[in-house]
């Protein structure tokens, strides 16, 4: 049974608007996000994303400290690979 504090991969994470904290390539370990569903993208459709929930700078990759697909340039956002509960 793995421990509260070891990594876990991102297809485990909560999503329901849990705080966590994650692994972003090229942005650390120290990166406190949670997934929040009340965004609309560009066909009106309601979504979620990954967000930046403490006072932190997102990868320049992020819009507005979310992590989409791809972003407000039409490049793809950096994904977080890993995730633990907030220690």
């Amino acid at each position: 049974m793995p421990e509260l504090n070891e990594w876990k991969l991102m297809d485990t994470a909560p999503m329901e608007g849990t705080a966590i904290q994650a692994r972003i390539p090229g942005h650390g370990e120290d990166n406190i996000i949670a997934w929040l569903e009340h965004y609309v993208d560009e066909n009106g459709e309601d979504v979620g994303g990954w967000t930046f929930v403490e006072d932190q700078e997102p990868p320049d990759c992020w819009t507005d400290g979310v992590c989409w697909a791809s972003n407000e340039d039409g490049k793809p956002s950096v994904q977080p690979t890993h995730w633990k509960e907030i220690s």
